[in-house]
């Protein structure tokens, strides 16, 4: 059997959520290609986070290319548009959504950080919705892997930071996090803790090999949280947060999609939410009445993209 070639980014975390894939194909056999060169893991010259799909753009073009069978990507950090010839495959089964908070002192949550207690993150979500709930705390810009932002902690340069639950679970650091903070508090991004597998279009004998990692449920959830990405013009690092949960009640599942935009200084907000049967309506019914609610003048996002 043809050996099924794998491409991920270079970077600890990308290649610790790729192992379990691994794992899972077993015993298919499998060749992984690690990506150094995608924009956001550069230690020089860096993209900017403001550009759509800066993590993404160089695997693709070696998908394209024919280079490799299979991307492996955080959905979050994928571009809002599906690539041209390009399709999402599988979503494995969706992790914790949830921001989390490390400190230095581990007995800290962020209710009890001290009055001026120095914050880091790079995020504008994260940024605006701690300026909302802690005003008196200082939030300070900290990019980098989540290893480099945990040593800033060490070297007593922040107080503490907030990253991704599901990031500190697949890099085996659980055990550092101090509390998981409630989505009502810090919503997550649009795509959270989804790991998608990329194909070619037309690569049906790849998609039927990778297609048992697939997760159904997970599926309508980042589907349904791609269509408020595309109709509110948002991205990776967008003042745009929010997500889609799947309720289980009875013979059908509905379907509850919240989004959140917000100005970056976080001094405004506006949140929307509905339940409905089918996650794209109700996506859609969400947009409408962010819309509706000025989100768009708030946030600077363009005109709406026809639903059809």
């Amino acid at each position: 059997m043809t050996p099924l070639r794998i491409g991920a980014r270079a970077s600890l975390m990308s290649l610790a959520q790729s192992a379990p894939i691994l794992a899972n194909l077993a015993p298919t056999p499998m060749l992984l290609q690690p990506f150094f060169g995608a924009g956001g893991d550069r230690e020089e010259n860096r993209a900017p986070l403001e550009e759509d799909g800066v993590f993404s753009k160089e695997i693709e073009a070696a998908l394209l290319a024919g280079d490799i069978d299979v991307a492996v990507h955080c959905l979050k950090d994928t571009p809002t548009h599906d690539t041209p010839g390009l399709t999402m495959a599988a979503y494995l089964r969706r992790d914790d959504i949830r921001d989390c908070l490390v400190a230095r002192d581990p007995e800290l949550r962020l209710d009890t950080l001290p009055i001026g207690a120095v914050v880091g993150t790079a995020s504008v979500r994260r940024t605006a919705a701690l300026r909302a709930y802690r005003p008196d705390l200082e939030v300070v810009p900290l990019r980098g892997p989540v290893y480099d932002r945990l040593q800033a902690l060490h070297q007593h340069d922040v107080d503490a930071v907030v990253v991704a639950s599901c990031s500190m679970e697949r890099l085996g650091l659980r055990h550092r996090i101090g509390e998981r903070i409630n989505p009502e508090i810090i919503c997550p991004p649009l795509g959270a803790a989804i790991i998608a597998l990329q194909t070619r279009e037309d690569d049906m004998d790849t998609r039927k090999r990778i297609s048992k990692l697939h997760d159904q449920e997970t599926e309508v959830e980042a589907e349904a949280e791609r269509v408020v990405l595309r109709q509110m013009g948002g991205f990776c690092n967008a003042p745009l947060a929010g997500y889609c949960a799947t309720n289980h009640s009875g013979r059908a599942a509905t379907y509850t999609v919240r989004a959140r935009t917000f100005s970056p200084d976080g001094n405004a907000a506006i949140d929307a939410r509905c339940t409905g049967k089918d996650a794209t309506k109700t996506a859609l019914a969400v947009c409408q009445r962010l819309t509706d609610l000025g989100a768009r003048g708030l946030a600077k996002m363009p005109p709406a993209e026809s639903s059809e």
